[in-house]
């Protein structure tokens, strides 16, 4: 038979599990294809209001691509003349502080993917725009595409120590979310849903 004092540390560990039950439901870890959502108290300028499509999270650390954030820059200007992008009415996205002269893009394919690229979810891939002009199959296979100037990066731990202190909640992405650039509309939808689940 338990004991007085063990059946109130039992009661108060079933109690505790019960009352993180709903939560641990509802909570998503980071990974690949996932959103980072900010936390409207993210003082942090280049990611008050936030949304960043995770393109990695392994033991190397985390990298993702701002994704409701346009440049300052227009895409022509940064293309060399000839590109298989311009003229396509395309925006320049800013994807973060990191490496500021990186061009990557996010492309929606159709059936086969350029190489190098990495798959982020169902049939959209990370690569670099260089590898995009090189690619023969470019306008056969592309259902759509985002380019991004920089992104943005976190040593190995760091991510989970800012999702652990509240800067950042995690939710899975959506094409469609991701080729809407929707601005601060896109992370009060996606705040909004947040809050509902909680």
């Amino acid at each position: 038979m338990m004991s007085s004092g063990r059946w109130s540390c039992f009661s108060l560990l079933v109690l505790l599990l019960c009352l993180a039950w709903p939560q641990t439901l509802l909570a998503y870890a980071p990974d690949k294809g996932m959103f980072l959502v900010a936390a409207e108290r993210l003082a942090d300028p280049r990611f008050h209001a936030g949304v960043i499509l995770l393109i990695q999270h392994d033991a190397q650390g985390s990298a993702g691509l701002v994704v409701n954030r346009t440049s300052r820059l227009v895409l022509d200007q940064v293309l060399e003349e000839g590109s298989k992008l311009v003229g396509k009415g395309a925006t320049l996205s800013y994807g973060g502080p990191v490496e500021p002269q990186t061009l990557l893009a996010l492309v929606k394919v159709r059936n086969i993917p350029p190489e190098p690229a990495e798959e982020i979810l169902g049939s959209l891939y990370v690569t670099g725009v260089d590898v995009l002009e090189e690619w023969p199959e470019f306008s056969g296979e592309v259902a759509a595409c985002r380019t991004f100037v920089g992104y943005t990066g976190w040593a190995p731990g760091q991510l989970e120590l800012e999702i652990k202190r509240g800067d950042w909640r995690v939710l899975p992405a959506d094409e469609q979310s991701v080729f809407s650039g929707d601005g601060v509309p896109l992370w009060e939808r996606l705040d909004k849903i947040l809050a509902e689940q909680k």
